[in-house]
């Protein structure tokens, strides 16, 4: 390959100071084991540190990887040792180093790896949705999910952007793994600045879905008595999306697809809908909203009647904005719904729905909510959250307050828990909650012959059981 100009390297550099420290560490005496071939520049840079730091460079895409602690990318030892081999101080035509030889073997099978899963067997969205609106406006947001892209070029998007993520998951799980070497008190890990750096580089990956996972995992730092085992439990969640959306080819199609919605691929609504629907008749049991990067996502949760399945129809607007709002918790709905394709997927497009008399919900124990949950994320790991329907009542145990029936107690993280202890007065209701990490969110219950919307801004909506008095 031609040796880059200095000032093509320099304009490499996240900073000024950067590329300051890069000009000082581009001496010829400070390096050793240096060598190039025409697709990577390698050696080892001998500084104030125990062991000399392993610096290697991909010269096509370009890619960089230095051994140290520097969260800047690329560093000041990468961008030195690019300006020694754009002066002619690297010997060509060398062998590299096994560390340089592994690194760079490591990127050919991640690439290999996004080939395969941007493949016609594997390919569903052949230019995918992210998964947020504001995702969408960054890309431009004018084509259409379901408009058919240009002939000829829709393979060619889609490995361009299945490479991309690839990259970007390899840069991921090494940060991750940085990240536990250096341990979660290191200081840089408490400025939100570290966070949002890598948050960004995954939207620019086109990972959006995982990028949002940053951002979150980022306001635990430091919040509560155990933040360092829920980062670090989320951390070790990242690593497994992330080696899991390399080997994709290597996965069950199911898994592939749910790992994919993971990362932030979606498929085109015109291909769900064309899949035979889910037909029952869906009970409305609960909504949650939540605000991601200033959008808000609705998620309003229905069950099947007769089939006990849940569907989960997500709605999104900017905050401020009104949302679809056409569904009242409480109500009933029949007719069919067209679920996503993934292991234990629920997100699904409702289809032609006819409002319909409301019967009485499905509901379980606490410890069958437990097994419900379990099973789910022995499936899917990286579940966040996940619908229940339990029969239980609100009470406090030990400073702080729970659900509780006979199998045990759960606490509960949030939402409105005065009006859930209005509407039991202390007896069981039929509760509609979302799992998470952090307990049991209340999202409606059901006491007699009503049912009460417990989201934001929720009213009080009736509804009467098919034969009830």
């Amino acid at each position: 390959m031609t040796l880059w100009p200095a000032d093509h390297v320099l304009a490499l550099a996240p900073d000024t100071a950067a590329a300051a420290a890069a000009r000082r560490a581009a001496v010829p005496g400070s390096w050793t084991a240096v060598g190039s071939d025409p697709d990577a520049v390698w050696g080892l840079f001998i500084g104030s540190s125990a062991e000399p730091y392993q610096v290697v460079v991909e010269l096509h895409a370009p890619a960089f990887r230095c051994s140290c602690p520097s969260r800047k990318l690329p560093c000041k030892h990468t961008l030195g040792l690019l300006l020694l081999w754009s002066a002619g101080h690297i010997p060509a035509g060398m062998s590299p180093p096994s560390f340089a030889a592994e690194w760079l073997a490591r990127r050919a099978g991640a690439a290999a790896a996004a080939a395969a899963a941007a493949s016609p067997a594997r390919e569903a969205d052949p230019e995918p949705e992210v998964d947020s609106p504001t995702s969408r406006r960054r890309s431009g947001g004018s084509s259409s999910p379901d408009g058919p892209a240009p002939k000829g070029t829709v393979d060619k998007r889609a490995m361009e952007r299945a490479m991309r993520v690839a990259a970007g998951l390899a840069e991921l799980d090494r940060w991750v793994h940085d990240c536990v070497r250096g341990g979660l008190t290191a200081p840089e890990l408490a400025r939100y600045a570290t966070w949002e750096r890598v948050a960004s580089r995954l939207v620019d990956a086109q990972a959006p879905s995982l990028a949002n996972r940053v951002r979150r995992l980022a306001g635990r730092v430091g919040v509560g008595v155990g933040w360092h085992e829920d980062v670090l439990g989320e951390l070790g969640v990242l690593h497994l999306l992330a080696r899991a959306g390399l080997r994709l080819a290597h996965l069950p199609d199911d898994l592939a697809d749910s790992v994919r919605s993971a990362l932030g691929f979606t498929v085109r609504q015109a291909d769900v809908v064309a899949a035979a629907p889910e037909v029952d008749r869906w009970m409305i049991c609960g909504r949650s909203d939540t605000l991601e990067d200033r959008i808000v996502v609705r998620r309003l949760w229905l069950r099947g009647e007769r089939s006990g399945a849940w569907a989960l129809s997500l709605s999104f607007a900017a905050y401020g904005q009104n949302l679809d709002s056409r569904w009242q918790v409480g109500t009933a709905v029949e007719g069919g719904v067209h679920r996503y394709p993934g292991r234990r997927e629920l997100r699904s497009i409702l289809g032609g729905l006819n409002r319909c008399d409301a019967g009485p919900s499905h509901s379980t124990s606490l410890a069958g909510a437990c097994d419900e949950v379990g099973g789910a994320l022995a499936d899917i790991p990286w579940l966040e959250r996940w619908p229940v329907t339990v029969l239980a009542a609100p009470t406090r145990a030990e400073g702080r307050w729970v659900l509780c029936d006979h199998t045990g107690t759960l606490p509960i993280s949030g939402g409105s828990v005065p009006e859930l202890v209005a509407v039991c007065e202390g007896r069981p209701g039929v509760i509609t909650a979302e799992w998470t990490a952090a307990g049991l969110l209340p999202l409606s219950v059901t006491a007699g012959e009503r049912t009460i919307d417990l989201g934001p801004r929720g009213g009080f909506h009736e509804r009467r059981w098919r034969g009830a008095a």
